[in-house]
């Protein structure tokens, strides 16, 4: 696991109900090597990560970073991907339609949906009771949370941050580097990044 916060806490719960991994330790460059968190060692610095997996110590790495610093999110990954690789993470209750693509890194969390032909690419977190709907498209590094709802043909650009219980019509695109605040009804295209609140998304501060 990169990190070992509370975040990370949540993501070993969430890895684990799955049966499919276990979480050996942690890499952060905020703590010591061979400090003991949660029962479970840090095992170096995120610089150390592609030396550790080469010593067998583990399979499997998982970025446990939030939604605060999407381009440290998107750093790490983009580094340390191309030379370890990185779980995919599913709930035992996540339910797919047909030609569903999964990126590298993903987590898609309990009684989600995806629909029919969408594209979920690289580093995205789908927190659970979400539906994404058919042919949509998920951009990479980008962090969905719970009870979010899209239509068809729906576009979500790289790095965005969709929050609590928002709706999105159909054939909506979002452009990169959004953020959409909870209970947001996104009903038109947003095409300026941006940081945008209120159920009629209105531009609240460009970033």
């Amino acid at each position: 696991m990169i990190g070992s916060k509370d975040f990370a806490e949540q993501i070993q719960k969430y890895a684990e109900e799955t049966g499919k991994y276990k979480v050996v330790g942690y890499f952060d460059d905020f703590e010591e090597k061979g400090t003991i968190i949660r029962s479970l060692p840090v095992l170096g610095k995120i610089d150390e990560i592609e030396c550790v997996y080469k010593n067998d110590i583990f399979d499997y790495v998982f970025l446990a970073a939030g939604y605060n610093n999407f381009s440290f999110r998107e750093e790490v990954f983009n580094k340390i991907s191309k030379k370890v690789p990185f779980a995919t993470i599913i709930s035992p209750t996540a339910k797919f339609g047909s030609n569903v693509t999964l990126g590298k890194g993903v987590y898609v969390g309990v009684d989600t949906y995806i629909g029919d032909e969408t594209v979920v690419e690289d580093n995205v977190f789908i927190h659970g009771n979400t539906n994404v709907g058919h042919n949509n498209h998920i951009g990479a590094h980008t962090y969905i949370s719970g009870r979010f709802n899209s239509a068809g043909f729906c576009t979500i650009g790289k790095r965005n941050f969709v929050g609590i219980c928002v709706l999105i019509a159909d054939h909506i695109e979002l452009t990169d580097d959004v953020w959409i605040g909870l209970g947001c009804i996104v009903a038109k295209n947003i095409k300026q990044p941006g940081k945008y609140m209120s159920p009629s998304a209105k531009l609240y501060k460009i970033e």
